[in-house]
């Protein structure tokens, strides 16, 4: 009798699990996996937390880090979100940092755009450039904004103009139409 109550509750516990589990799987889920627009976005895939290093003949140039990249396989192109690129000098130390909202990354030629608040930091001076947007071409070996440039200097020295243009020793640095060089006193 004893072994007959055993094979009923094991039965009993059997059905059970079994009806569960079809309940379980014919309930459809109501959250969705991410929002509308990431998925209306026709990105081949999605990176969080994406960083990436950019090298010429096995020589770290760069580091690209964002928060969010949409990569479209086809184009070589990368959407970047919230993005930071670091650039290394000859010895492998960084020289600068550029900072944007939002930016643009060819990972077949590396020319890159930032957008959005962009600051281009110089490790050796410690100067600042503030644009709306800035490029970058490996090729021509320069980085550039054709927008609205503020340069502060680590004296506090400001300087502005329409558009600026550098070499990646970011020792010729030229600034269109320039206005200012007022320094700030404390």
């Amino acid at each position: 009798m004893t072994n007959e109550r055993a094979r009923s509750a094991t039965s009993i516990g059997a059905m059970g699990l079994a009806l569960m589990m079809t309940m379980a799987c014919s309930s459809e889920v109501s959250t969705p996996v991410a929002n509308s627009d990431l998925q209306a976005m026709e990105a081949d895939y999605v990176a969080y937390g994406m960083v990436s290093f950019v090298t010429a003949s096995g020589v770290r140039e760069g580091r690209i880090q964002a928060d969010t990249a949409f990569v479209f396989e086809e184009s070589s192109t990368a959407m970047l979100r919230q993005m930071s690129i670091v650039f290394y000098d000859e010895f492998g130390n960084e020289n600068a940092t550029v900072t944007g909202a939002f930016g643009d990354w060819n990972r077949e030629t590396n020319r890159m755009a930032a957008r959005g608040d962009v600051v281009l930091l110089i490790h050796e001076d410690s100067s600042r450039i503030q644009s709306p947007e800035l490029f970058y071409d490996p090729g021509l070996e320069k980085i550039w904004s054709d927008s609205m440039t503020i340069r502060t200097m680590r004296d506090g020295t400001v300087t502005s103009g329409t558009a600026f243009e550098s070499d990646m020793a970011f020792e010729n640095i030229t600034i269109a139409n320039m206005r200012g060089g007022a320094q700030r006193v404390f």
